[in-house]
């Protein structure tokens, strides 16, 4: 079994008025651990009913608030080596609509080799696919695709599921996995420029297609290009209290 921490960003929601949040009151993610990340822009007043029955729906609930100057990518920098313990660190907004096998098919799909599964996003109005994008073309992936370790990719940084491996490739080289520029629902942000780096370094990064998101992206404002960030994130804030909650 990986150990597994489901690191969640609220930007300017409640607790109970997270999608994601929401989306994990189940058993399937009883061996998980939790870490709740708000970046404001005010502190978060503790929902003890909300978190008390989220509390058995995981292994562990930890609360950071982080308002501030630091940078998003920083922050997760931060969340990565502070919990070394780990074998897998899932990175997602509050917003995205997860399906309710989400932890089952990341372990069903998941080979041996794999560093690194991102979701299919979807426009959660229009049903339609927009991310990931291969060699500058959307990609319609079922589960358990692997892409082509000298193809070029694109996506948002949500539902970024970062194992180990990729880890250790990015401290070999000195690296942290994320930069300053990261943001989650930003396309061709730094995470995966990183990437690319690593391949020119002769380093094969093993990408693997699981699992779909539904994200309010605003098509309905007219805005289709597909290197486009939609609703952008606020992308610096301040790690500066951390409280825990244990069930």
């Amino acid at each position: 079994m990986r150990k597994t921490i489901f690191v969640v960003i609220l930007s300017g929601k409640n607790y109970k008025d997270s999608r994601v949040l929401n989306g994990m009151m189940n058993k399937s993610y009883a061996d998980t651990d939790l870490l709740i990340i708000n970046r404001g822009p005010n502190p978060l007043r503790f929902d003890k009913d909300f978190i008390h029955t989220l509390g058995f729906c995981v292994n562990n609930i930890d609360i950071k608030e982080s308002i501030g100057d630091l940078p998003l990518g920083e922050v997760c920098n931060n969340v990565i080596s502070k919990n070394a313990s780990y074998d897998r660190f899932i990175f997602c907004d509050d917003d995205s609509v997860l399906n309710k096998e989400y932890i089952k098919r990341l372990d069903r799909y998941h080979k041996q080799g794999v560093d690194l599964q991102i979701p299919s996003i979807r426009g959660r109005v229009d049903g339609r696919v927009y991310y990931p994008i291969i060699n500058e073309a959307v990609c319609k992936a079922a589960d358990g695709f692997n892409i082509n370790t000298e193809s070029t990719v694109k996506s948002l940084g949500l539902g970024l599921v970062i194992y180990r491996s990729l880890i250790e490739k990015f401290s070999a080289r000195n690296m942290g996995v994320f930069d300053s520029q990261f943001v989650l629902n930003g396309c061709d942000t730094g995470f995966f420029s990183r990437l690319d780096l690593l391949k020119t370094e002769k380093i094969n990064i093993a990408i693997q297609v699981v699992n779909s998101l539904n994200y309010a992206l605003v098509q309905s404002q007219g805005i289709t290009s597909k290197w486009r960030a939609l609703d952008k994130l606020r992308d610096s804030f301040l790690s500066v209290k951390i409280s825990r909650f244990r069930y």
